[in-house]
């Protein structure tokens, strides 16, 4: 099959220390055909300069842009068939973006590809491997199917934007990245386009989430409870889950939100964040 082009999007605020980490793994993916898009909000650190000399496209957005509306301004800045976005302190394996492109030509009816990927500390140590896609099996499966084990696990099955790679077009048709539920930025764009088709499912890690003081996921991780519970009500409202179903989201997202601060606190004590 012919190498399409596949859009990287990256959209970045403060970006420094860990966005150079970010652009050395971009540069050695083993997949060639990239464009490559940051949409960077300036704080003076140096970001757009690192970014314009590994040949990213800079994009530069008014000081006071929100997450989401970076997000956005990114994704529609995308050419390609494919587009992948990775937040500034991620990274992806070399394989990651040859792999799943494979996996969405091999299956014309996936809308996306999801994969697993490895959680990293602020030096770039992997602390977990192989997280995401929990309770999912088989490839390609419907994206209601996950949904709905997303809805009853109680948590972003999904993973962070880097573990997946979506069809250009779909992607677009449901803007803008939506922040008004901060935790649920992603998993708001994934249960928009999943329901469009099927998902590609790879058991592997194509890259890592970095846990750090910095991280914003990090920041905002005592507000999960509520969140995940609003991102619940707002499926329940449309999908009309039973009564078994309801039981296990509500059980599942005290699990998560418990399993979250846990794994926080232990590596708060241990020095890594």
């Amino acid at each position: 099959m012919s190498e399409p082009l596949v859009s990287i999007v990256v959209p970045v605020y403060k970006g420094m220390p860990y966005l150079s980490a970010l652009v050395d793994s971009i540069s050695q993916q083993t997949y060639r055909n990239m464009e490559l898009i940051a949409s960077v909000t300036p704080a003076g650190d140096g970001s757009e300069q690192v970014l314009r000399n590994a040949g990213f496209a800079v994009i530069e957005t008014p000081v006071g842009t929100t997450a989401a509306d970076n997000w956005t301004i990114a994704t529609n800045a995308a050419t390609g068939e494919f587009t992948k976005l990775v937040c500034q302190d991620d990274v992806i394996y070399p394989q990651a973006i040859s792999s799943q492109v494979e996996d969405l030509q091999h299956n014309p009816e996936a809308v996306m590809a999801s994969a697993q990927r490895d959680i990293i500390d602020s030096l770039g140590r992997v602390l977990f491997r192989h997280r995401g896609l929990a309770g999912l099996t088989g490839s390609p499966i419907k994206g209601v199917v996950a949904l709905r084990r997303t809805y009853t696990y109680g948590g972003n099955i999904f993973g962070e934007p880097l573990a997946n790679l979506f069809r250009t077009e779909l992607l677009k048709s449901v803007m803008p990245w939506r922040d008004d539920n901060p935790l649920m930025l992603d998993l708001n764009t994934y249960a928009a386009v999943a329901p469009l088709g099927q998902i590609a499912l790879r058991h592997e890690s194509v890259g890592a989430f970095r846990v750090s003081a910095q991280s914003w996921s990090t920041q905002i991780g005592r507000q999960q409870l509520q969140q995940t519970k609003q991102w619940q009500v707002d499926y329940a409202e449309f999908n009309f889950p039973g009564r078994m179903d309801r039981m296990r989201a509500l059980l599942g997202r005290h699990i998560q939100t418990s399993i979250r601060r846990a794994a926080y606190t232990y590596l708060s004590l241990r020095g890594v964040l």
